[in-house]
């Protein structure tokens, strides 16, 4: 039987599948005492920094299972991007992924005069990244401009529709394993806590969010409820359902058609809301 360690170790080899952009910096730094790797490709072409929060359920996911996908979004998307290592469960279940986060957002903002940000993430990083701007609004901290969202798992329990409708056209999740990565993150906190499960937070004032997710995968009812709860407090957010994408599509292969399509969506979104954060 596979243990946790066995498990990372498969996860981490999907940063292996295709290899690194060429023309992209790859430099560590330790921010509030988080690991966080700066991705700068040769042209940057805008101001604010992608703060990337990479997927894996809250218990997988680092820096080798993200390098390379991330370092083809830098050099679409011509911005430096941050890719924030935050602890994993079940060694450092909740809040420790949110505050760690947090905290370098707010070293970053305290430390670099006119810092800017947006906040990118995939899968459970979709998650916190959500989780981190209500924290931030909670906090009356800046914003991030806007926010982008992959395959995101906004909602910990598994009571949405696309779970059963698409149980076996999804090759990657089950409704098994995210319980199990659930009950791993949460640790006994209750599963509704918008900063656990986003989807039920006060999203008011929340920066423009794109999400992008697959038609077939289990979790499309947690982008198409989030979608919705955005909607109904006035968010300006765009919902992009791609046929035949699993989840994480880019994760497996940036340079397949549906992947070159969210690249480009994802560019479009940046160039109209980069300067629409809400102060």
């Amino acid at each position: 039987m596979a243990t946790l360690k066995d498990e990372r170790k498969e996860f981490e080899s999907l940063g292996h599948i295709y290899p690194v952009q060429t023309g992209v910096s790859i430099k560590q730094q330790i921010i509030a005492g988080v690991p966080s790797y700066w991705f700068t490709p040769e042209h940057v072409g805008g101001s604010e920094v992608i703060i990337f929060l990479h997927g894996g359920g809250y218990i997988y996911g680092s820096i080798e299972s993200h390098r390379a996908m991330v370092s083809h979004i830098a050099k679409a998307i011509e911005r430096k991007i941050l890719l924030v290592e935050y602890s994993l469960a079940p060694e450092r279940p909740f809040p420790a992924a949110l505050n760690e986060t947090v905290a370098v957002i707010q070293e970053l903002v305290r430390t670099v005069p006119g810092f800017q940000f947006s906040m990118m993430g995939d899968s459970a990083g979709g998650n916190l990244v959500m989780s981190v701007a209500l924290k931030l609004k909670s906090l009356n901290a800046q914003p991030a401009r806007y926010h982008v969202l992959i395959s995101p798992w906004v909602n910990m329990e598994t009571v949405y529709p696309s779970y059963a409708k698409n149980e076996k056209l999804d090759p990657i999740i089950t409704k098994e394993f995210v319980q199990y990565a659930a009950g791993l993150y949460a640790a006994g906190h209750d599963l509704k806590d918008p900063l656990v499960s986003p989807v039920h937070g006060d999203f008011k004032g929340i920066s423009p969010t794109l999400i992008l997710v697959g038609a077939q995968e289990v979790l499309t009812d947690d982008s198409v409820f989030l979608y919705e709860a955005l909607e109904n407090a006035g968010v300006v957010s765009e919902l992009k359902m791609y046929d035949g994408a699993n989840h994480v599509w880019p994760l497996v292969d940036i340079r397949s058609e549906r992947s070159v399509e969210a690249l480009n969506e994802i560019v479009d979104f940046m160039a109209v809301h980069q300067e629409g954060a809400v102060k």
